[in-house]
């Protein structure tokens, strides 16, 4: 069973996926600090800097920063037509782009010149793959290029072709209004409200087939019936969650304490071994550890268990925390290079359960695996926590 909850109290909004009952994501939203990634913002230019980076005001108090093709001409205090990629973290600022994706449930649409057509890398079926690419070449406006998503498999070629026609006019509406806009101003969406972010992370979550969607609180109805016009074929799985015997709607469900554990350092693994994870302002560090597991033949099998059992909890603690950015593993020491192969693969399949895209960069002269994760939002941590004011966040007194 893969559900998803939907809570809303004072202003904020938390989404938590399970699947067969264990919490895979949460995403927590105040409504002061809902994610802006995926707006488009007529921004005004700031400073252009040596090496064409460029920061620009989108209206939020703190300049972005965005890279400049050498091929663009741009002057200071011009307005500039951007999209969010990266939410402000810490200290810095939003991340933006000029060039503009329209991310629908089946395709992601952009302006290219050259007509990219790309096709989701966890498609693997090539038949399936053809067929998807045939569909794009045919219908591609001009001056665009597209992506193929990982939700398009199996759906109708009509279905499809729909949402591209929808992302095509999404486009033309966004620059049209922008030419009558001042400036900074969000041009897209037309209305920020607490109803973004469930509704961006369901068209993205409609491709691990849910079976049912739970929501509770004050935005019940809203909710309910945006996502039957996203997901029509959800209409009928969506139910309210009414506090019956005075628990919320995640306190019932038993994703309370999961949330609670995600932020805990060490992560118990089946076998008895476990993973520690700590994570840092430069990246995130983990390591594996065979705890009490002995196992019950040779040595060899016994650290190959543990790493394939710590190969999957680390791919779920990734997607559960929201870790990204570079993060290094230091799995236990193996010498037997067809084992070490089985690892990579093992975590390589792991981490393509992952709608971010998370990618396996190989093991490095230190014997420790490196893996990149793309960043989008917050950690599970900075969100839930702050530093201690006692020792200062190093958690030593």
């Amino acid at each position: 069973m893969k559900r998803l909850y939907i809570e809303s109290r004072e202003g904020q909004v938390i989404t938590a996926l399970t699947f067969d009952g264990k919490l895979r994501e949460v995403n927590i939203d105040p409504a002061e600090s809902t994610s802006m990634v995926g707006h488009i913002i007529l921004a005004r230019l700031e400073v252009i800097l040596p090496g064409q980076l460029a920061f620009v005001d989108i209206g939020t108090g703190k300049n972005a920063m965005m890279n400049v093709s050498h091929a663009i001409q741009l002057k200071k205090n011009q307005p500039v037509l951007v999209q969010v990629y990266k939410d402000p973290t810490g200290n810095k600022g939003a991340y933006v782009g000029m060039e503009l994706k329209h991310s629908g449930r089946f395709v992601v649409l952009y302006e290219s010149p050259r007509r990219d057509i790309g096709i989701s890398q966890k498609i693997n079926n090539e038949t399936t793959r053809k067929r998807l690419r045939k569909l794009a070449e045919d219908a591609l406006p001009k001056g665009f290029g597209i992506i193929m998503r990982t939700n398009a498999v199996g759906q109708d070629d009509d279905v499809i072709l729909e949402d591209i026609q929808a992302m095509h006019q999404r486009h033309l509406h966004v620059t049209a209004r922008a030419k009558h806009s001042t400036f900074p101003n969000i041009i897209y969406p037309e209305t920020v409200d607490i109803m973004s972010p469930p509704l961006s992370l369901i068209a993205d979550m409609t491709a691990y087939d849910l079976t049912e969607i739970w929501i509770s609180g004050l935005e019940h109805d809203r909710i309910k019936h945006a996502i039957a016009r996203l997901v029509p074929s959800m209409a009928n799985n969506i139910h309210h969650y009414d506090n019956p015997d005075g628990r919320t709607l995640l306190a019932a469900n038993n994703i309370t304490p999961q949330i609670s554990a995600a932020l805990k350092k060490t992560v118990q693994l089946p076998c008895g071994g476990f993973v520690t994870i700590e994570q840092t302002e430069a990246c995130v560090v983990i390591d594996v550890n065979t705890g009490r597991y002995t196992g019950q033949k040779d040595f060899r099998t016994t650290v190959l268990k543990t790493n394939l059992e710590a190969a999957e909890c680390i791919a779920w603690q990734l997607a559960l925390r929201n870790l990204s950015g570079i993060i290094i593993v230091d799995f236990i020491d193996m010498k037997n290079d067809q084992d070490k192969s089985a690892l990579l693969d093992a975590l390589r399949e792991a981490v393509n359960k992952d709608r971010i895209k998370t990618e396996v960069v190989g093991i490095t002269e230190l014997g420790l695996v490196q893996l990149t994760r793309k960043r989008t939002r917050e950690p599970l941590a900075r969100i839930l926590t702050q530093d201690c004011p006692k020792c200062g966040g190093i958690g030593r007194v």
